[in-house]
């Protein structure tokens, strides 16, 4: 079962000790992917790429874009070339991978991560941490004021 949550930068999750009772979220775009660590010793890793894009940061109205954006779409959305709006396929994911993480008999902390650590990272944590009733850490102090909303809205709306 899930013991803790807590979200940070890549930065910080380079200089994390792995540990075979914690399992890592690695959230990744194009432009960070070359910087990734290994993740050796870490209990599972679900990676996911996307990019933090969201409809608030394009000024558009919430709820605006596909929630399973195509390839046509995502290059609207991203502007970049290999780059992928967070979308209800990364949701569904992110819920599989956490629900049977908590459905496990050991204790296990999960860690996510994202290239700053304050938006998609933030978003998914606080999420589970709610979700599933258990202690929400965030080390660096940065809060939850930037967690990325269409990340939120889609986890939310599978719940």
């Amino acid at each position: 079962m899930l013991k803790s949550v807590e979200f940070m930068s890549l930065k910080a999750l380079k200089s994390l000790v792995p540990s075979a009772d914690t399992a890592v979220i690695s959230i990744r775009d194009s432009s960070s992917v070359r910087e990734l660590p290994l993740f050796t010793g870490f209990l599972e890793v679900l990676p996911l790429d996307m990019l933090d894009v969201c409809e608030e940061h394009s000024l558009q109205e919430a709820r605006g874009w596909a929630d399973e954006p195509t390839y046509e779409q995502h290059l609207l959305y991203c502007e970049i070339p290999d780059n992928f709006a967070p979308s209800l396929s990364h949701a569904q994911a992110i819920r599989a991978f956490v629900c049977r993480l908590h459905e496990r008999g050991d204790e296990i902390d999960l860690v996510i991560h994202c290239s700053a650590g304050v938006s998609r990272s933030a978003a998914v944590a606080s999420w589970a941490a709610e979700h599933f009733n258990v202690a929400l850490l965030d080390r660096a102090g940065v809060g939850l004021s930037e967690a990325n909303p269409r990340i939120l809205r889609l986890l939310t709306a599978l719940a």
